[in-house]
């Protein structure tokens, strides 16, 4: 088990800073009461129903039901669907819901004959008629299959929605594919319209407000880090993603990396038997387009799917910023505008053998390969309050060009003992390359006193090579109904060497004049980690209590080290420097998942994690970044991991049309890594950098509202509060005294997603989302709203289907900033892109298309055959 949330709040009032502690205290009282009522809540209703069992089929003793349920379309189990067993009147005798791998039990039945009723959101409810003798104490159902909701309106056919989101106490699910907003989209941009998720200008992700989060694809990292992911994940179509999980409390057979979660994106493998693909093609208003083409081929012996996709991005962004030097009463202002433009190519394929019934051999792997280029022009404007005109004005001109290799390859063998018993291995490589060429010419025109131009032109190469393998090995064993271990080791091995270079002209604003490398910015930063972990998990089942308990330990070594030239007595005599770090590190994650179930269709579970966040590539880089004209941007090759506990309060309800979650989250943080910034005494600039500064603490709650109306609307509400406290921090930091005050952060959030499917099968989504003010370091984050629009056609049996949406409708996709310490205040706005309309096309093709159903249930005539018997283990 694990565990996630979503959001709070749809009504709230925007915090003033002076309402900010009482915030904090309001937090933290609800969190006290919420805590208490559902910790109260579990033996209060437990009580009650042992009181109130007085049937005697709610026995201990007597017969029982146990079976397995599965996706009929996606031939997938199906977890947490609510089991019901009545008696011929109707009467509730006893329930539970289904575990991850589909199965259920309910025992304590009394000789008769009863109803077995099966209901999800989003699926027909499935029905069956069994009985109880003294002869036959058992019946059990191998497989049960729960189709997809439809019916017939005035003669129309009107599909039923597909839920767009799955609710578990462990994590949440988001079928991406049922978006239509998604369509034409990038990956970032789908994982930004998914609850407590957010995406920053330049692509970076946050989980909750923290970004450190793992990003993986299919279960594993697949090659994806802090310094890449958001490079790769602009690249990745949103077309090749099936689905999205947001598990934000791992167990112990997770890796411990990420603080606040993991989140893991799933690409369309579909199983159903035959041959089948799509092609895709679409444009957008801003100069955008894409195609895709995708083929799936599945048999009783082999499985192979092949995806091809090629997008081509046109962006135009924006970046202003006000500054304020106050010990010395001078201002920097600029107001620039960027383009820019990219093409990539992204193809995976995967091919499994079903070697036997119970061995498989996969092989599969992905590849991108993208060029981008970007430019803009800037002018920066430097005076003295009060002035009458600027001092100087440089305008400066970038042009960046850049190419990214991705390769990614793996090979799994899964031997099968039974369906809850199996060994799995997995090895995987992954090479990831980036060559990033820029170009910035500067011309400082001075005004006050008048002065002659200058010119400068600096050429910066930078190649950003790694390549990382993985070795993992998975034991499950389900030894009893009641008791289930896991077990397994990984293995990460990571190598990235990159060369930074920097040439320089003084004279001329093209270059053509006297270039000469500039040695003070040379740098050849080369990083080494290993990971080696164990974990070792135990599942148990006391009634309708669940305990599981794990241990993971990991073993690293980092070793990093930087190449500068230095000039060691000012002659310009410059020689080869060498700065290297080594350190290793062992830690134990422990986590322990209760869960209780209070009644057939309500869950309560209470977990407890150990997590860390390690510093990875870029923030251990000391290279000194100077694009930025305002600021100079280095790592720190000596920062430590931060650890976290985590611990969580998750209640579930589930009706058969609508289902809410609840969730409180605490989390401290030591050895936090925090950006901070400085003004440099002896240059006067500022410069930025990531420090081991203090400790922090985590805290909120979550709701997540699920609601199906009338069969064809479906309404998702999430809603999130949470409060961050950042303790305050003063040391000196290369002679500059670097301090920061305690901060105490409220924010709140709230989404809602409505999907509409009107007749003619036409589906139509409306999604909305409201972002509070938020704290951060040194300042905070002014409030932001967003709004996106699509609507889907399908034609001729599904076989052809047109998208249109529209992303930021209302044109509001913009980040503003204001931070400051003792020596400068720094009001900053970006944007990137703005309101876009796409329109695409995709035709389906293959001979697995659904035939037209009967006016009966389907379902039930697909379940029974071979279903009954002793043959499933449970």
């Amino acid at each position: 088990m694990k565990d996630k949330k979503r959001e709070i709040r749809l009504l709230a009032i925007k915090p003033s800073k002076d309402s900010i502690v009482y915030y904090y205290n309001m937090t933290h009282k609800l969190l006290i009461l919420f805590t208490a009522l559902m910790l109260t809540a579990a033996p209060a209703q437990g009580l009650a129903m042992v009181i109130g069992a007085e049937d005697p089929a709610m026995t201990a003793e007597g017969g029982q039901v146990k079976g397995r349920v599965l996706d009929k379309n996606a031939n997938t189990p199906m977890e947490y669907v609510n089991v019901r067993v009545m008696t011929k009147d109707s009467t509730l005798v006893g329930g539970t819901v289904s575990d991850a791998t589909g199965s259920f039990i309910v025992s304590g039945l009394k000789n008769g004959d009863y109803f077995l009723e099966l209901s999800s959101i989003g699926y027909k409810t499935l029905t069956r008629e069994f009985s109880i003798t003294s002869s036959d104490q058992q019946k059990t159902y191998a497989l049960l299959y729960m189709n997809e909701d439809s019916h017939m309106l005035q003669g129309v056919t009107v599909t039923g929605i597909k839920s767009a989101m799955k609710l578990e106490v462990d994590r949440k699910t988001y079928d991406v594919s049922q978006l239509v907003t998604n369509t034409g989209s990038s990956a970032s941009e789908a994982l930004d319209n998914i609850p407590s998720i957010e995406v920053d200008q330049d692509g970076n992700i946050s989980l909750r407000g923290n970004s450190s989060v793992e990003i993986w694809i299919n279960g594993k990292a697949s090659g994806l880090n802090s310094d890449n992911r958001a490079q790769i994940l602009e690249q990745l179509p949103a077309e090749s993603i099936e689905r999205v999980e947001v598990i934000d409390n791992p167990s112990a057979k997770y890796s411990a990396e990420g603080s606040a979660g993991i989140i893991n994106i799933i690409l369309k493998k579909d199983l159903k038997p035959g041959y089948y693909g799509s092609v895709q093609a679409g444009a957008d208003t801003r100069g955008g387009a894409n195609t895709s083409f995708n083929f799936n081929y599945n048999s009783k012996l082999i499985d192979f799917n092949a995806n091809v996709g090629y997008r081509h991005r046109e962006n135009e962004g924006k970046a202003q910023s006000h500054q304020v030097f106050t010990n010395t009463n001078k201002y920097q202002n600029y107001n620039g505008r960027n383009t820019d433009m990219g093409n990539n190519l992204f193809t995976r394929a995967g091919v499994t053998l079903h070697a036997t019934k119970k061995d498989d051999l996969s092989l599969s792997g992905m590849m991108m390969h993208g060029l981008r280029k970007e430019w803009g022009n800037t002018p920066y404007h430097y005076g003295t309050l009060g002035a009458v005109q600027d001092s100087r004005i440089m305008t400066r001109h970038t042009k960046d060009r850049g190419s990214m290799d991705m390769l990614y390859g793996e090979f799994n063998y899964r031997h099968n003992f039974n369906d809850r018993h199996y060994l799995d291995f997995v090895v995987d490589y992954n090479r990831w390359k980036s060559d990033n060429d820029n170009w910035y010419q500067d011309s400082t025109t001075y005004i006050s006193p008048e002065g002659p131009t200058d010119y400068a032109y600096q050429y910066r190469p930078m190649h950003i090579n790694n390549h990382r393998w993985e070795v993992k090995l998975d034991y499950e064993n389900a030894i009893t109904d009641n008791f289930k271990i896991q077990a397994g080791y990984q293995g990460s091995f990571s190598h990235e060497n990159t060369p930074q270079e920097s040439y320089n002209d003084s004279l001329t604003w093209d270059g053509s004049g006297n270039l000469v490398e500039d040695y003070l910015y040379y740098n050849r930063f080369i990083y080494d980690m290993d990971v080696h972990a164990g974990y070792a998990t135990a599942t148990m089942k006391f009634g309708k209590l669940g305990v599981m308990a794990g241990l993971r330990g990991e073993y690293w070594k980092v070793d990093t080290r930087s190449d500068n030239y230095v000039d060691p007595d000012g002659t310009q005599e410059w020689v080869m420097q060498q700065s290297k770090f080594k350190k290793d590190y062992f830690q134990l994650f422990p986590s322990v998942f209760i869960s209780y179930e209070l009644t057939p269709t309500q869950q309560l579970q209470l977990n407890y994690t150990r997590r860390l966040r390690r510093p990875w590539g870029g923030q251990l880089n000391s290279f000194r970044d100077t694009r930025d004209a305002t600021t100079v941007r280095y790592g720190n090759p000596e920062l430590t991991p931060e650890y976290s506990n985590s611990f969580q309060l998750n209640y579930l309800k589930t009706w058969t049309q609508h289902s809410l979650m609840l969730s409180a989250y605490y989390r401290p943080t030591t050895d936090v890594m925090q950006g901070i910034s400085y003004q440099n005494q002896e240059d006067g600039r500022i410069y930025s950098t990531t420090m081991n500064v203090t400790k922090s603490q985590s805290s909120g709650m979550e709701m997540v509202l699920k609601n199906r109306f009338f069969k064809i609307l479906d309404l998702t509400t999430t809603a999130s509060a949470y409060h961050y406290k950042l303790d305050g921090f003063d040391f000196l930091l290369d002679g500059n005294e670097v301090s920061g005050p305690s901060e105490h952060r409220f924010t709140w959030e709230a989404r809602m997603n409505a999907q509409l499917m009107l007749p003619y099968d036409i589906t139509l989504q409306l999604g909305g989302r409201y972002h509070s003010r938020q704290t951060i370091t040194q300042g905070y984050r002014k409030a932001n709203y967003r709004m996106d629009f699509g609507l889907r056609k399908n034609f001729f049996n599904k076989a052809l289907t047109l998208s249109i949406n529209c992303r930021d409708l209302l044109n509001s996709r913009e980040w503003k900033t204001h931070t400051s310490d003792a020596t400068f205040v720094r009001d900053q706005l970006n944007r990137r892109g703005g309101r876009r309309f796409n329109f695409t096309v995709t035709w389906n093709f293959g001979n697995n298309r659904a035939k037209k159903k009967p006016q009966h249930d389907q379902s039930d005539s697909d379940d029974d055959s071979g279903m009954s018997g002793s043959g499933y283990d449970m």
